[in-house]
């Protein structure tokens, strides 16, 4: 673990139990449980609320102050949603919470199908992503493009949660990395004037 993700679970371990939280059940998704968070990476906090509306009245009463706050209530997937933003630790947060149980939202199941296909695929996949990753790619399109999913990233990977392992393991992972490598010693002054 890199002290960057340990100031990442002891801030998540600190919001979790923020009164504003309370009763929300909140799950740590996206990076940094997998361990393939970057620079750019947020804090991505998953909750369940029974009243979106007063949920966002009091993550505005209890952030509100706090530098780049932002806060939205919108429409996903057919459902009223709160998402907000601000600091932590130095880290950006991203609270998305909706009035379904956390693990039944799509970023927890996509979470759990990454983390599946990193058990499965190991570090060559691992590998793969965080290159996708720092290149500012996004972590579902990542996946997909390490694995050469076709179509919607976000929806490519909902399909996987329901996977089996066996279908799992026949994906293949797409080393961009090393084909970048072959290509600039193949051809070390193609860039040049």
């Amino acid at each position: 673990m890199t002290a960057r993700q340990a100031i990442a679970r002891a801030a998540f371990a600190r919001l979790a139990r923020h009164p504003a939280l309370q009763g929300t059940r909140p799950v740590l998704a996206g990076t940094f449980p997998l361990e393939l968070d970057v620079a750019a990476s947020d804090l991505d906090i998953i909750c369940e609320v029974r009243n979106p509306a007063r949920f966002a009245d009091r993550l505005a009463r209890a952030f509100g102050h706090r530098p780049g706050f932002r806060l939205w209530l919108r429409n996903v997937d057919g459902l009223p949603t709160v998402v907000a933003r601000f600091p932590e630790a130095g880290l950006p947060v991203e609270i998305f919470a909706q009035g379904r149980p956390a693990h039944a939202q799509r970023a927890v199941r996509h979470l759990r199908a990454e983390a599946r296909l990193i058990k499965l695929h190991g570090e060559p996949l691992r590998r793969c992503v965080r290159a996708r990753k720092t290149q500012g790619v996004k972590t579902e399109p990542a996946f997909a493009s390490c694995l050469g999913l076709a179509g919607d990233p976000y929806l490519a990977l909902l399909d996987l949660y329901r996977a089996s392992d066996a279908a799992l393991r026949l994906l293949s992972v797409q080393d961009h990395a090393r084909r970048s490598r072959h290509r600039t010693r193949a051809h070390p002054r193609a860039a040049d004037p």
